[in-house]
């Protein structure tokens, strides 16, 4: 393994070392493609930082579909590439596509005929049109490339100043240059973001009306979204649920999705998770095997380390249709009550998932302590997400409420309900039961009143199944709000009048009761 770059040993003139004949430390042509060559001597501990196969994938890329170099013409150039033969290939590909003529393997061979030696031939043209499926991930490509490129480039502004300040130079002087070079650097940076994009009218009329569904009506293909609740509402296995249907590519809450690859990332407990990946498959009597659900079982700081998440996906060619990061407060090391830094972790996972892969993202977050109804933290949550979902559940029920709060790109759906039961996997070493909970949509009148029933039988009955107790057809509904205030469990009269509204929206919303001109009307099917 490479040592830090701040461990390296100090190399008096390493500038020299890098400059167009990289044969010294850099072999192209006897490395394999897309693999790591491992540090054998003291003289491969002191490369500098570069990514062989991230060069290769740039490149493999713009052969593959010349296209693509509208992602990437602001963001990397040919000197960013460490390797020479990469420099070159590089250069003639851009030197065509803007000269308008055809940028293949033929074309490119002919174009560095006088350097067929130096590039390794069309044999290694042709290997570098073959070590990436495709360009979809050439933006990230990129982006390492330049990364370590910068990396190069400071080690090199270290060199200088080391090399001043043994001569003696003024010690203020030599602060002022080191300040203005990694200035330039910093800004270099900045500047070398995506295009930005400039739409004519129709154009945007054509964008506007053609907004592309992971799930019908509920969450868009290409958005980030949040769901939250307080601790059991069940908000982690109904984020499961949808996202099991994806990756299968069922209908969800009735609704249809698009079937693609989804990556979790369980921040709090990754393998916990399988025991409720294993009960969901069984409940359904679907096979697990070949799902496409990639985990990551650790909490990583997504405001810092969300290109490592991007890295290991692309190692493995994953491009999800959507992202879950479960939860928010185990990804983010800012503080949830700052506005900056909560806009600044969602413009993050943003440009390096929704962007990168023009993928849905999923953020499940807790509720806040006092308020229940919004969740945790600052109120740029809600201003910095497309959609946003509540989960509620009265905590004798093992049933929950999803609301839909926002929904930027469409109308909110109405409420519905989630069952959760107990499913056996099996015994552990010592004959006690493996088990783990399975959430199911809820999808007919008839469902959610067979399962109220089940909970009553069980000695699970709440505020909704108060409610519904407490139901006659024809009773004003003043009545039932003051019947239901007298035997409801809430303490305070702002808590037994939130319980009352939240059962009432519910029993409205499942089909099971109306009010006109402040009568009720039931409507549950009958027994």
């Amino acid at each position: 393994m490479r040592r830090p770059i701040s461990c390296l040993p100090l190399v008096p003139s390493l500038r020299a070392s890098w400059g167009c004949d990289v044969a010294a430390v850099y072999n192209y042509k006897d490395k394999p493609l897309m693999a790591d060559t491992p540090a054998s001597d003291g003289l491969a501990l002191r490369q500098p930082p570069h990514s062989n196969e991230a060069e290769q994938g740039v490149i493999g890329g713009l052969l593959i579909d010349p296209a693509a170099f509208a992602k990437i013409a602001d963001l990397v150039e040919a000197g960013d590439f460490f390797a020479h033969a990469h420099r070159l290939i590089f250069g003639v590909i851009a030197s065509l596509i803007a000269a308008g003529k055809p940028a293949d393997v033929v074309t490119v061979f002919d174009e560095l005929k006088d350097n067929n030696e130096v590039i390794g031939g069309l044999k290694y043209l042709n290997a570098l049109s073959q070590c990436v499926p495709s360009a979809s991930n050439i933006v990230r490509y990129a982006e390492i490339v330049v990364e370590r490129a910068t990396l190069r480039s400071i080690i090199s502004s270290a060199d200088e100043t080391i090399t001043r300040a043994l001569r003696n130079e003024p010690a203020a002087t030599i602060l002022d240059d080191a300040k203005v070079t990694l200035g330039r650097l910093s800004d270099a940076r900045k500047m070398g973001s995506s295009r930005v994009p400039l739409l004519g009218l129709d154009e945007l009329r054509k964008q506007a009306h053609s907004v592309p569904w992971l799930i019908k009506g509920v969450m868009p293909a290409s958005s980030i979204g949040m769901m939250f609740g307080a601790s059991g509402t069940f908000k982690s296995f109904i984020a499961l649920d949808a996202c099991l249907h994806i990756a299968h590519g069922l209908p969800w809450m009735g609704r249809r999705t698009k079937q693609g690859e989804v990556l979790y990332l369980a921040a709090e407990g990754g393998m916990g998770l399988w025991p409720r990946i294993a009960a969901w498959h069984r409940a359904r009597k679907l096979e697990w095997h070949k799902t496409p659900l990639k985990v990551v079982p650790l909490a990583l700081d997504l405001s810092v380390d969300a290109w490592k998440v991007v890295e290991a996906a692309q190692v493995q060619g994953s491009s999800p249709k959507l992202v879950v990061i479960d939860t928010l407060s185990q990804t983010f090391g800012g503080e949830e009550n700052v506005a900056n830094d909560v806009s600044s972790y969602f413009r993050e996972i943003g440009a390096r998932f929704r962007q990168l892969w023009g993928c849905a993202v999923l953020v499940v977050h807790h509720s806040g302590h006092a308020a229940t109804e919004r969740p945790r933290g600052s109120s740029a949550m809600l201003a910095n997400v497309d959609f946003m979902y509540g989960v509620f559940r009265d905590e004798k029920e093992m049933m929950a409420t999803v609301t839909c709060l926002k929904q930027k790109d469409g109308e909110r759906f109405n409420d519905t309900t989630f069952r959760v039961s107990v499913h056996k996997l099996g015994e552990d070493d010592d004959g006690d039961p493996i088990t783990s909970l399975v959430a199911r949509h809820l999808t007919s009148v008839e469902d959610v009143q067979e399962a109220m029933e089940a909970e009553s039988k069980a000695g699970r009955g709440g505020n909704n199944h108060l409610l519904l107790s407490l139901l006659r057809n024809g009773q004003r509904e003043s009545e039932l709000r003051t019947t239901f205030y007298a035997e409801c469990d809430a303490t305070t009269a702002d808590g037994r009048r939130q319980a009352y509204f939240r059962a009432k929206k519910w029993a409205e919303n499942s089909g099971l009761m109306e009010v006109a001109q402040g009568y009720v009307i039931t409507l549950k099917a009958e027994t």
